[in-house]
């Protein structure tokens, strides 16, 4: 976790919370109110570090509002963006169990809000409740098909598929809207959809030629939605 300080979340219940997700819905409310009391909310700008890649594992992290990167740099010291987290994400879920320290940076690239409970706490959680296990280890699942999907789906196309597949990832899943701001550079891109970042600016300049989107600074209006979509079917 970095330098600043979280403040406790007053006045919310995790029971009542509506950012609350559903793997916490078998928790009773005994245990709801322990988690209450045990939380803490982290506010981060646009920017900055919440965790640094090699950090020990000390809590569960959720995020309630706004997006994050998880960057990581390998061996030869190539930084490399390998994925977004979105609200209601448990953010380095995967690595909680099976690492001591974290594999990758979190950097929040919205104005972000996380709750923080201890690793101590959720892991006594687990241990009381088998409902509450269980429901993790679906999550846990979960996240990690999405990540080889996602990977995969990502592979499986040509150039001008994966950015229209990842224009489309942001429009539908992350702000539900046809205009956005994009909230990661070109060379982030670039990283995430394993492409040279000259062939992402190409590709973006021929869809706002042929008027498949329109750029305007970060700003993303997806013109033809259709069309898109068919190109990232099918490129």
């Amino acid at each position: 976790m970095n330098d600043k300080m979280p403040t406790p979340c007053l006045g919310e219940s995790c029971g009542e919370c509506g950012f609350r997700s559903t793997v916490f819905n078998c928790l009773s409310n005994e245990q709801l109110e322990l988690l209450s009391t045990g939380k803490d909310l982290l506010r981060a700008k646009k920017g900055e570090v919440i965790i640094k890649q090699g950090d020990k594992v000390k809590d569960f992290i959720f995020l309630r509002v706004g997006l994050a990167k998880l960057s990581r740099v390998s061996s030869d010291g190539k930084e490399q963006l390998v994925g977004i987290a979105r609200p209601k994400d448990f953010v380095g879920l995967l690595s909680l169990f099976s690492s001591p320290v974290h594999p990758y940076s979190i950097i929040a690239i919205e104005d972000s809000e996380f709750c923080i409970v201890e690793f101590e706490l959720v892991n006594r959680l687990v241990q009381e409740s088998g409902k509450f296990a269980f429901s993790l280890l679906q999550k846990i699942s979960q996240v990690s098909d999405l990540l080889l999907n996602t990977k995969l789906d990502i592979d499986n196309r040509q150039l001008r598929g994966r950015i229209a597949f990842i224009l489309d990832l942001f429009s539908k899943e992350v702000y539900e809207s046809t205009k956005f701001n994009l909230p990661i550079s070109r060379k982030e891109i670039g990283e995430l959809i394993d492409m040279r970042v000259e062939n992402v600016v190409r590709i973006l300049s021929e869809f706002r030629k042929d008027k498949i989107i329109s750029i305007e600074g970060t700003t993303i209006d997806i013109l033809q939605p259709e069309k898109l979509e068919w190109i990232k079917n099918h490129g």
